[in-house]
């Protein structure tokens, strides 16, 4: 009894940490693709930076920084 309540635990740590694993790309993502696009573009619009700074940061980062507060129009 007390082996199987152990292994219940332990994969009850397993599952939390890869679920925290998971959440740790979309919060450091935010706001990428807005600085990756200032650093690549420096302020004209480019197509090739709008490309790359999407496949970077991740296909919904964009949608993400624009729907930031104090976000560029």
């Amino acid at each position: 009894m007390a082996q199987s309540r152990i292994s219940v635990v332990a994969l009850c740590l397993v599952v939390a940490l890869v679920v925290a694993a998971a959440a740790v790309p979309a919060a450091s993502a935010f706001g990428c693709y807005d600085d990756c696009f200032e650093r690549c573009s420096n302020g004209k619009e480019d197509p090739a930076c709008t490309k790359m700074c999407t496949e970077a940061c991740g296909a919904g980062a964009a949608a993400q920084d624009a729907a930031a507060p104090g976000a560029k129009a």
